[in-house]
């Protein structure tokens, strides 16, 4: 049985957090621009909202009594709920002992070295790949209600379906022109949002229309552009991070989704401009289990691995959308 991998493989706690949650929640270059929560206890937690305060200066009287304002900050929550996602995956024991093989003379390590670490290591980034891929179908397009059944859409509700009940003022119906649709999207900002420090994900169909009608409409630096490529986008001083996944995941599972998102399967169009930590992401970092053995029935390698997740967004008025 020397082709194939017969060891069963337990991850510790820190294995576990190192291997597979920190690529999904801290390395993840996207949750810089999210509010991470990764020692949620329990189900759910409630995030409080407070009001601004207003009309607390008043007129100097030298013997008047204090005249406080009556009216309060008002205090309101927002509910922050985790679903508990499992990962399982099979592969016959012969495919991950190549599969394994070819990460290890990829790195330059003797392929018979199989022990501790660079086993764990290798296995580890095959499954994070596909952990990944789920996770992004998860974190901004799951949707538990309404879902593609048999899917990660289902699992828990992501991004796109948290930001569903901003005010429809605040959704911009995508045109022929990017440009234009991106000067409505700035007066679609409500105050509280123009005032943040904004951050803007859009999607590569967009991306690349936004591209050809700069360079069709800056004509002096037109050449350059065409010659050398537009590298890092933004708009009006905000930048666009390109996600090419959302592409992919509109044709797939656009026609599920809310009306207020990219509905349609063909609506590939999408962005979403939004304050810095308007959505708080959270996980239980402490309760997770990770592990691989070998069933000698079927000789094959099977994996399980467990998390939980969850987003919410704080206030409505923090994120402004166009959709096609």
């Amino acid at each position: 049985m020397a082709n194939i991998i017969s060891t069963s493989l337990k991850w510790s706690q820190e294995d576990a957090a190192k291997y597979f949650l920190q690529p999904l929640f801290v390395s993840n270059n996207d949750m810089q621009y999210f509010d991470v929560i990764s020692n949620i206890s329990g189900e759910k937690i409630l995030l409080d909202k407070y009001a601004a305060l207003s009309n607390i200066t008043k007129t100097l009287h030298a013997s008047d009594c204090f005249a406080e304002e009556a009216t309060q900050a008002a205090n309101s929550q927002v509910t922050l709920e985790l679903d508990r996602l499992e990962v399982e995956h099979k592969q016959k024991a012969h495919s991950l002992y190549n599969h394994i093989k070819s990460q290890l003379l990829r790195t330059g390590v003797n392929r018979m070295d199989l022990s501790g670490t660079v086993l764990m290591e290798m296995i580890s980034e095959i499954l994070i790949g596909g952990i990944k891929r789920d996770f992004s179908t998860i974190f901004w397009w799951g949707m538990k209600t309404g879902g593609a059944a048999s899917s990660p859409q289902v699992l828990s509700d992501g991004v796109w379906t948290a930001v569903n009940g901003i005010p429809a003022g605040q959704v911009v119906p995508a045109t022929a022109s990017p440009i234009a649709d991106l000067a409505s999207l700035m007066t679609a900002r409500t105050n509280e949002l123009a005032a943040s420090e904004q951050v803007m994900f859009v999607s590569r169909a967009f991306a690349e229309a936004y591209r050809a009608e700069l360079q069709q409409t800056v004509v002096g630096a037109a050449y350059n552009d065409l010659q050398n490529g537009i590298e890092n986008l933004s708009y009006n001083g905000i930048p666009m991070i390109v996600k090419p996944d959302w592409d992919v995941n509109i044709a797939t599972y656009g026609g599920s989704m809310p009306s207020q998102g990219p509905s349609a399967d063909t609506a590939t169009k999408a962005a979403m401009l939004m304050a810095k930590g308007a959505i708080a992401v959270g996980t239980d970092w402490d309760i997770q289990d990770v592990d691989m053995w070998y069933n000698k029935d079927c000789k094959e390698n099977r994996f399980r691995m467990s998390y939980s997740f969850g987003c919410a967004l704080k206030d409505n008025s923090l994120v402004a959308t166009i959709v096609g």
